[in-house]
């Protein structure tokens, strides 16, 4: 026999269903959020930065990156200037500064260097900087330096050289020393002091990729800094104040 208490009976079951479905998917969106976040802050700025700069040059040269640097906080990059290989300019290099995903410049890298084909590398070996900034993080933690920027930059120095992420560690606009990574696998495989040629050994490798000997890496590394960041360093003062002194001393 039907009565009212089973009509209400149902209505409160058939709420309840309905709420526990709503509770269910709240929680499931929920738990997407916190899965998806961490994944979107891994993302790498500098893939977008280098997508963005490519939309600047001629497709026969967007597999040929010279070198990829960037400056910024520690923990994220903010300015991307990306350089090319590109025989077309009597330096072989053409820059793209990319912020915000945006093109902001693109102008010849004339700093000094005439930039060489086969040091230039795939842009599918570029691996993501915020491990590699991570790993700078950590080390200058356990030794005690502290900074409030860095400069990133990721080239080819040679072809028989282990391909590093170098992340130089400033503090005021000093330097206070770089920080080698392995791009493979962010492992920190050495530290330069500011001004010094001489390297701390951090870590060693055993992959092929990764095969090299840290000393004698860094036993060329002023003159590598003093062909790459002395360039760089005459278009940034080229591109922010109109004039180019640092590199024609």
């Amino acid at each position: 026999m039907w009565r009212v208490s089973d009509c209400v009976k149902g209505d409160y079951i058939e709420k309840w269903i309905m709420n526990s479905n709503r509770f269910l998917l709240s929680g499931f969106a929920a738990l997407a959020v916190l899965l998806l976040a961490p994944a979107a802050r891994a993302e790498s700025s500098v893939n977008q930065a280098f997508q963005t700069a490519t939309g600047a040059v001629n497709p026969g040269i967007r597999s040929h990156v010279v070198s990829i640097y960037g400056t910024g906080s520690p923990d994220a990059i903010e300015k991307w200037y990306i350089i090319f290989y590109d025989p077309s300019i009597p330096s072989h290099g053409r820059a793209v500064l990319v912020e915000n995903n945006q093109i902001v410049k693109t102008y010849a890298a004339n700093g000094g260097v005439v930039y060489r084909e086969e040091l230039s590398f795939d842009p599918a070996r570029m691996t993501p900087e915020g491990p590699a900034l991570a790993a700078a993080q950590g080390y200058a933690a356990k030794h005690n330096i502290s900074y409030d920027s860095v400069r990133a930059l990721l080239k080819q120095s040679s072809t028989n050289r282990p391909f590093r992420w170098r992340i130089e560690l400033m503090s005021a606009n000093a330097s206070r020393g770089y920080v080698y990574v392995n791009a493979l696998d962010s492992s920190v495989a050495g530290y330069a002091p500011a001004g010094s040629t001489e390297t701390t050994s951090v870590t060693t490798t055993t992959t092929t990729e990764h095969h090299g000997n840290v000393e004698s890496d860094a036993n060329d590394f002023g003159d590598d800094v003093k062909r790459t960041f002395l360039g760089i360093g005459g278009d940034l003062q080229e591109f922010f104040t109109g004039e180019r002194t640092v590199d024609k001393q």
